[in-house]
């Protein structure tokens, strides 16, 4: 009775998990799950929400159904299994999944080095001092911190920084979340090099300026991106904030009563694409023509009688503007990833 109700489901519940709004983005994935028990977007989603939430449990049982039923991108579900045994500090089942899997002999090269250095991690924490595991569980002694907050008393093993600059950037990036909480001033040299160093992912960039962002480890950097060398200040203005704000605020103007599905997809489209440009400037500096860009591509990839004409008329956008757009996102994606629609 409903259109469309199990899209419309799981684009709002994506649109919170990108916000980071786990707690109400779970009970969608749940109702998307009564709809449809098998629904691998509902399953996957519930267990990425239960990771954040801190129900491990939840999330095991929801992996453990998207591998027995062969989810699509089978490696990206195992490396959440693996991640949902680490949060629990269950090592030893890690190793053993870990084991079960690289037996397979049609492993991709970068999902057999991930496995590779998470066996290393593994082993590392089952041979660490008792008191250094109760730590590292959040049970042990705990040593005020910055401003007489509590902080954690970090094991000595020291983090192998030179394995995450090798690692594949998915690889980097799960370790980097899991590590983020022992990330401090010890190894921000090693994390400036990697911001300035031209072969590492911008993806992951930004998730390490984030890291050192949120560990109040220095007021500014500079970050290496697109062939340019940026200034990076952790202020409000960090990851574009006003000015993305303002092109989602467009998006939902124009599009929200139209179409609310392509509305929720092209905010989705924006967050992920301006989380990777930053900090380059996006030129031109107009939010509706960047609402009028994401847009378009949104349409492209899920609403086929969408028009670029149509969306540009909707949002008051010439074809000058969007075209100027257009090789800002030429520049950033090198064509590959954003075509000019």
């Amino acid at each position: 009775m409903l259109p469309d109700l199990e899209s419309r489901l799981l684009n709002k519940a994506m649109s919170l998990v990108d916000e980071k709004h786990y707690g109400e983005a779970r009970p969608l994935f749940g109702k998307l799950l009564e709809l449809d028990a098998g629904n691998l977007k509902g399953l996957y989603g519930w267990a990425i929400c239960s990771v954040e939430l801190g129900d491990y449990r939840q999330a095991e049982e929801a992996v453990t159904q998207l591998l027995e039923a062969g989810a699509p991108h089978y490696d990206d579900v195992f490396r959440l299994y693996l991640t949902i045994l680490i949060e629990k500090k269950d090592y030893r089942g890690a190793l053993d999944k870990i084991s079960q899997m690289d037996r397979r002999k049609d492993l991709a090269a970068d999902t057999r080095e991930f496995l590779s250095q998470m066996r290393h991690f593994c082993e590392v924490r089952i041979t660490e001092p008792k008191q250094a595991a109760e730590t590292d569980a959040g049970e042990g002694e705990r040593r005020p911190g910055r401003g007489g907050i509590p902080e954690k008393h970090h094991p000595a093993e020291p983090i192998d920084w030179p394995a995450i600059e090798q690692a594949d950037p998915k690889t980097q990036m799960l370790l980097i979340r899991k590590l983020a909480g022992r990330l401090d001033n010890r190894y921000l040299p090693q994390m400036k090099r990697f911001l300035l160093d031209e072969k590492q992912n911008p993806e992951v960039k930004t998730m390490l300026m984030c890291v050192i962002k949120e560990n109040r480890l220095a007021d500014r950097v500079q970050v290496s991106k697109f062939g340019e060398v940026y200034q990076v200040t952790f202020d409000g203005q960090f990851l574009y904030k006003t000015f993305a704000d303002q092109i989602e605020s467009r998006i939902e103007d124009v599009l929200s009563s139209e179409n609310p599905t392509l509305a929720d997809l092209a905010k989705d489209v924006g967050r992920f694409f301006t989380m990777n440009a930053y900090p380059k400037p996006l030129n031109p500096p107009s939010a509706k023509v960047w609402a009028a860009v994401f847009s378009a591509r949104a349409a492209m990839a899920g609403d086929g009688e969408w028009e670029k004409g149509r969306i540009l008329d909707l949002f008051d956008v010439s074809e000058e503007e969007f075209q100027a757009a257009s090789r800002t996102v030429r520049e950033i994606e090198n064509g590959e990833t954003w075509e000019n629609p």
